[in-house]
């Protein structure tokens, strides 16, 4: 009788201890379970901030080039014995509603480019598609860098991301060679946005932005693409391979 309750008694503290040990790792795994979850969150919130400094330069950029235009528009003025116009008259403190009309109007008969035509110019000067395999080849790889895959590399080392990247690029490695070169140490972020500027530059599209939504001159060619500016009062803006053409007053 004494043996089996010393039997008893040895399962039951096995038991006992099975318990606690199922208890403590049930309690360490959801530790590191919120751990985890934490770690990923605060990855997360890099990212987004990473993504609003983005913003930040590109809307200073914004400025910057809007600070260009009046200049631009003075050396293409010149080129083309445009007088430059102004809609306000820097002498006089007080703006009468016809002198206002006055200056509109003399806008409209000295800045009367012929958009359609300068525009065919621009592409008979200007346009190469010596680069559109590249380019769709290029803009395929972007999609496949995209916000998942960004979340997916999160917790992954720089070596493992490199990695998997150089998985997507395939026979264009060379552009991660190259970003390597400039790059002491490999960031995902940095290499996307390096990718985008790469993009840019090889963009067999010209896009003409117009101030008028009725304006469409993509039958021009197979490679213009239209879009509105609304800050655009007259003529129209070029952008190509990153390049700003401004033949506009905004």
């Amino acid at each position: 009788m004494r043996d089996i309750i010393i039997i008893v008694a040895v399962f039951a503290i096995i038991i006992l201890l099975i318990v606690v040990m199922f208890m403590f790792l049930k309690k360490t795994v959801i530790k590191i379970n919120q751990q985890s979850k934490d770690y990923f969150v605060d990855k997360l919130k890099a990212f987004d901030a990473l993504i609003a400094e983005k913003e930040e330069v590109l809307k200073g950029l914004n400025e910057s080039i809007e600070e260009k235009q009046k200049e631009l528009l003075n050396q293409e003025a010149e080129k083309n014995n445009v007088e430059a116009v102004y809609l306000y008259d820097e002498k006089s403190i007080d703006y009468q509603d016809d002198q206002i009309f006055k200056k509109l109007k003399n806008v409209e008969n000295r800045f009367n480019l012929n958009s359609e035509k300068l525009i065919l110019n621009f592409m008979d000067k200007h346009f190469k598609d010596t680069t559109v395999s590249k380019y769709r080849k290029l803009v395929e790889i972007r999609g496949k860098l995209g916000r998942d895959f960004v979340y997916r590399m999160v917790s992954k080392g720089p070596k493992e991301q490199e990695k998997n990247v150089r998985e997507l690029l395939g026979d264009l490695g060379s552009i991660l060679d190259d970003f390597n070169k400039k790059n002491k140490r490999f960031s995902l972020l940095q290499f996307i946005s390096y990718f985008d500027k790469i993009i840019m530059g090889v963009d067999p599209f010209v896009y003409v932005y117009v101030g008028n939504s009725k304006e469409n001159y993509d039958h021009l060619h197979e490679f213009v693409k239209t879009k509105v500016d609304e800050n655009i009062f007259k003529g129209v803006s070029i952008i190509y391979k990153g390049k700003l053409y401004d033949y506009s007053l905004k």
